[in-house]
């Protein structure tokens, strides 16, 4: 055995765990080895000077504070350089487990021999700041990128949405730079958005007969495609240099560097915590990478740099959950260029700004409750010339979606709406209501409405 792997056996050693042949191999290498043999004494006089402490001064709950104090102190001086030693978190469960049978000198000893441990296990070969300018670099110039990806959502919800509740769907991304003009798509079942280098489309399946599509008419950043997050994942530069500058900006934020030998090749993993600032109670908490705390986790060829893997966990009530990972990364291969070219259906109807109404005034002037109020009255009556005025569509596709609605809503039964509230992470307002469509289903949910357009009202912007 060489230094790092009997240096890895030292907490083994003292608690009494290994076989006769390992101790034999320790002890061998204790007396060839002055470096270690410093190291091994070091510890064992710390464990002697503890324990004798520890008879003299116990404490319910000091094995868990020292503990966690070290493990504190640990990651402050690791996290930018390497992942956390795993005996670290192995050592944590066990003491967890058991508190009621290992005295508060024991705890602060294995936390000190694996503090000291860790400092000895490996020399870091770079820091976070490195790695992502190195990855930064290897992205530069990448025109054709097509990914494949997995994630917890609905199928036609929009593509940051995420639901934990859900098992993964499928979503596939594409993206080309051709002589200076930019071509990109994004797809799940339920939509797809396509930037073609002119204008950005999102077209959304409500169903197997109708088809929604909102229309950009700019070109803009690949930001710009409705959902934001995901049209920024096909930038992979950006992604990385937005995670390297955030690196400068912020030294004390959570980065852990390590790597790992997959499939015979050295791999670089750099994991990086982000907190949202939404808070736990908000409605829209955990519905969106943003609006959720989160681990994410990215893979780097050690050789070429090039980014390989990408997976996001949610925080949840302390536990790690995966709700997204590329499956597939492919760099520069050949696309279709039908892939950028819309085929949609004849009857697709456009949705987009609302229009400005010749008594635009009154409805401006409706708060929240009293647009949702009008708006389901107005279904129960079978108006629906006043039920379009709350929708976000043009002039010219009012009469398709006046019978689309009129197909599922006419004559509900309004049993209750309720008051308006807000969540930190959107821009309008969320109305709970329950209504009886005329099939009897009862549907509860809260509806959406958003007046930052330019005619100044509330229109529907979900759950309805």
């Amino acid at each position: 055995m060489d230094c790092m792997q009997i240096k890895d056996k030292f907490v083994q050693y003292i608690e009494g765990l290994l076989t006769e042949e390992e101790k034999a191999l320790v002890d061998n290498h204790l007396v060839e080895c002055d470096e270690c043999q410093k190291e091994f004494s070091a510890m064992m006089e710390i464990q002697e000077r503890l324990v004798l402490s520890g008879r003299r001064n116990r404490s319910a709950d000091l094995e868990d504070k020292v503990f966690d104090r070290i493990v504190c102190e640990q990651n402050k001086r690791l996290k930018k350089t390497l992942k956390p030693n795993p005996w670290l978190e192995y050592w944590r469960s066990i003491m967890k487990s058991r508190m009621k049978r290992l005295s508060a000198a024991t705890a602060m000893v294995f936390a000190v021999i694996i503090g000291i441990t860790i400092f000895y296990k490996s020399e870091p070969v770079a820091t976070a700041q490195d790695v992502l300018s190195e990855a930064v670099k290897a992205a530069t110039g990448l025109n054709l990128i097509h990914m494949k990806a997995r994630m917890r959502s609905s199928p036609n919800d929009n593509f940051v949405g995420i639901d934990l509740n859900l098992d993964f769907i499928p979503i596939e991304m594409w993206k080309q730079v051709d002589n200076g003009k930019l071509k990109w798509r994004i797809e799940k079942a339920g939509r797809y958005v396509v930037m073609d280098g002119e204008t950005t489309t999102l077209v959304i399946k409500e169903n197997e007969i109708t088809t929604h599509a909102y229309r950009l008419e700019v070109a803009g950043p690949l930001g710009c495609c409705f959902d934001s997050w995901m049209g920024r994942l096909l930038d992979v530069k950006g992604i990385l240099d937005n995670e390297l500058q955030q690196a400068k900006d912020d030294p004390d934020r959570e980065i852990r560097l390590s790597h790992e030998q997959i499939d015979g090749r050295d791999k670089t993993i750099l994991e990086v915590d982000a907190k949202t600032d939404i808070p736990e109670d908000d409605y829209l908490r955990d519905t969106s990478i943003s609006d959720s705390d989160s681990l994410k986790v990215y893979q780097f060829d050690s050789d070429t740099k090039l980014l390989e893997d990408f997976k996001i966990y949610v925080i949840e009530k302390g536990q790690e959950i995966l709700v997204f990972e590329i499956t597939e990364i492919e760099y520069n291969a050949q696309l279709e260029e039908s892939l950028f070219v819309l085929d949609l259906p004849n009857d697709v109807f456009w949705l987009g700004e609302p229009e400005i109404l010749s008594d635009n005034n009154r409805y401006s002037k409706m708060t929240p409750k009293e647009a949702a109020i009008i708006l389901f009255e107005a279904c129960s009556k079978g108006d629906w010339d006043e039920v379009v005025k709350f929708l976000p569509v043009s002039d010219t596709d009012q009469e398709p979606m006046k019978q689309e609605i009129k197909d599922y809503l006419a004559g509900l039964e309004i049993m209750s709406i309720g008051e308006p509230f807000q969540s930190k992470g959107y821009v309008g307002w969320f109305i709970p209501y329950s209504i009886r469509l005329n099939c009897g289903e009862v549907r509860e949910r809260n509806l959406a409405l958003r007046n930052d357009n330019k005619a100044k009202r509330y229109v529907v912007d979900g759950g309805f």
